[in-house]
């Protein structure tokens, strides 16, 4: 008994440290996240949508897209208009034209074109006047009544260039009738393809109707 605790004596020693001794191992630490309760949030998104706003509430971003305003060239708010009118035609009056063999026979009458307006005509241009003989329902202009007939002696230019406020342009006619003896002279200011800016164009024409012999 007693070589046999000898023994067991003997081997402890080799033996207790190996079962004592313990491995050293690396201690790892997990760290621990509080734990949130789960509340109730309202829901957004950051995705964009093109829903509109409530609220009324808009960004207008800025653009490189030039805008182009409409100004009209002929006249502007600033610039006073004329407003031309016929005021009156003269009575005509027999002229015998005694360069010719026979003597001819003829009228001569004058027409008084105004302007009331407050603008003068010069910024616009200038305007023509047209006078129609008027025999019975026909209407000639005085160059369809010169081309046709022979019958236009002489009159002024109806080109008129200028025509400043409160001032007349008169104008003379000299027409041979051909034997008429009733007729009309109807007289139009600012008429023709290129007619000017006016404040009123209801008083551009006047017509008056006369009866004349001449012998």
């Amino acid at each position: 008994m007693t070589t046999i605790g000898a023994v067991v004596i003997a081997i402890m020693p080799t033996i207790l440290p190996t079962a004592i001794r313990s491995t050293p191992t690396a201690q790892v630490l997990t760290p621990t996240l509080p734990i949130l309760s789960k509340q109730s949030f309202p829901e957004t998104s950051d995705v964009p949508t093109n829903t509109s706003n409530l609220a009324g509430t808009s960004t207008i971003l800025p653009t490189d897209t030039p805008t182009f305003t409409f100004t009209p060239t002929f006249t502007s708010t600033a610039q006073p208009l004329p407003d031309l009118t016929v005021t009156g035609i003269s009575d005509p009056i027999c002229t015998k034209d005694q360069r010719v063999i026979p003597e001819k026979l003829y009228v001569k009458l004058s027409i008084i074109v105004r302007n009331i307006g407050p603008g003068s005509t010069r910024p616009f241009g200038p305007f023509s006047v047209r006078v129609d003989l008027v025999l019975g329902q026909h209407h000639y202009s005085l160059d369809e009544w010169a081309s046709g007939f022979n019958g236009v002696i002489g009159s002024s230019n109806m080109d008129i260039l200028n025509l400043n406020p409160n001032r007349d342009v008169k104008l003379n006619l000299s027409i041979d009738l051909k034997g008429n003896t009733k007729f009309g002279i109807e007289v139009i200011a600012n008429s023709g393809p290129n007619t000017i800016p006016e404040s009123d164009t209801t008083n551009n024409t006047l017509i008056q109707g006369f009866s004349i012999i001449c012998s």
